[in-house]
């Protein structure tokens, strides 16, 4: 039958090492995997939200991921874009935290590479998303 296809086709286009890897990275969102999460990321790596540290390194981001998988067994997260530039890779992910959630919550992700480890992190989502964390 045409266009009856039980496996979702992408909606991006991996065009490169950097963006296999944060591939992987939502792949270990949604099977909550905190330390398969971290791998690629640097030592030093600092994530922020609105230009505020939210996270500094490594070892606090797979305790922050932990805890976050922790307060949501539900969650799962599919990339809806998914952009490489340079050093860069910026995505746009919808995010479900809870299994009630039909519409699921947008965001926006720059991911900022050296020597193909993650150092940065900016985030923008909405305001309140993890509010009780």
């Amino acid at each position: 039958m045409v266009g009856c296809n039980s496996e979702q086709q992408p909606k991006y286009e991996i065009t490169g090492e950097q963006g296999r890897i944060i591939k992987e990275m939502i792949d270990a969102v949604n099977e909550r995997d905190a330390e398969k999460y971290v791998k690629s990321f640097a030592d030093e790596v600092q994530v922020f939200i609105e230009s505020e540290i939210k996270v500094d390194g490594r070892e606090n981001l797979i305790k922050n991921r932990a805890k976050h998988f922790e307060s949501h067994p539900n969650v799962r997260s599919e990339i809806q874009h998914l952009v490489e530039i340079d050093d860069k890779v910026i995505m746009h992910d919808k995010v479900w935290l809870e299994e009630a959630d039909k519409v699921g919550q947008n965001i926006v992700e720059v991911f900022t590479f050296e020597n193909r480890k993650v150092v940065r992190v900016d985030v923008i989502q909405p305001e309140g998303l993890f509010q009780n964390q």
